[in-house]
């Protein structure tokens, strides 16, 4: 086979440029940190690295979610232990109104209390987060407790602007804490003042501080419905701070777990500092070794050899 010089420096071409391109690389490695500069260097490893990128994603966006059923759960803890010191109170009154001592003028006057207190609980069954109610269920963008109506008859009343008809403050939609994992993170305006008897044991007792027939018997009827009602709010507190504990679990978990997530995307697509950095040392070496043999190669002519 015939080599002509034309042939020589083609392939010498070829070849610088091949060591050229790969100081280039490693260089590109070593300045992004990243072994994995497109799909075609590593199709299986991009894919991976992809996938586990995604994956960790979807775990902030599962803690994010429990940050904000954590917020929601705490300002309901407040509200349930605001409406068990306003049932001690309530309880206090009617206890001092119960008795012999007590007159039509005393127990005018605890009236006006206890409908502030009943007040003060649909207050409470309002309470805002956000933008939203909290207890609000389905029906989170509005009130779910009209005041005036709701003290005259312990109620949803609040209307639906669309339809006309009262709003249902149940079912709590449901919050994604890990992957087809859903969880309530508060309870509803049902269960907080209907199904607890709250509402109906404060007007229970300002009706009984009203009456004038019986009003002793009355009033300390009313005490029991009030026990009743404080100790379902504080089953509703030990509900609350199960979710919470909860909640913290599973966030812990998901720490853990995105901890490896990003421990495996590193070990896919970063490179390793020292290796990269010798390995850029070795590809600058072979390239200047390449550079100086084809000089003198290419440097030589006939006329060389005939002086």
């Amino acid at each position: 086979m015939r080599i002509t010089n034309n042939i020589i420096q083609s392939n010498v071409l070829a070849n610088l440029q091949t060591n050229l391109r790969r100081v280039a690389e490693s260089q590109q490695q070593v300045s992004s940190g990243l072994r994995i500069q497109k799909p075609s260097d590593d199709p299986a490893g991009a894919a991976r690295a992809i996938q586990t990128r995604g994956s960790i994603r979807a775990l902030d966006q599962y803690q994010r979610n429990i940050a904000m059923a954590n917020s929601r759960a705490a300002s309901e803890e407040t509200a349930l232990g605001q409406l068990g010191d306003l049932l001690t109170r309530a309880k206090e009154l009617g206890m001092s109104q119960g008795t012999a001592t007590a007159d039509a003028t005393t127990r005018a006057a605890t009236k006006a209390e206890v409908d502030q207190l009943l007040q003060t609980a649909i207050q409470l069954g309002n309470t805002k987060f956000g933008d939203e109610y909290l207890f609000g269920g389905q029906n989170a963008d509005r009130a779910p407790f009209d005041p005036a109506q709701t003290a005259q008859t312990p109620s949803y009343v609040t209307l639906d602007p669309a339809t006309g008809l009262p709003g249902d403050p149940s079912g709590v939609n449901q919050t994604e804490i890990s992957a087809g994992r859903y969880m309530q993170a508060t309870h509803d305006g049902k269960q907080v003042l209907l199904d607890s008897g709250v509402l109906q044991a404060l007007k229970g007792l300002s009706d009984a501080l009203a009456d004038t027939a019986s009003p002793q018997t009355k009033i300390n009827a009313s005490l029991g419905d009030l026990d009743g009602a404080f100790d379902q709010v504080q089953t509703l507190i030990g509900e609350n701070g199960a979710r919470v504990n909860q909640l913290d679990v599973t966030g812990a978990n998901l720490d853990a777990f995105a901890a490896n997530l990003k421990t495996l995307k590193s070990d896919v697509e970063e490179v390793d500092v020292e290796e990269a950095v010798t390995e850029l040392v070795s590809r600058q070496t072979a390239y200047q070794a390449a550079m100086l043999a084809t000089s003198r190669v290419m440097g030589l002519t006939l006329a060389d050899y005939l002086r």
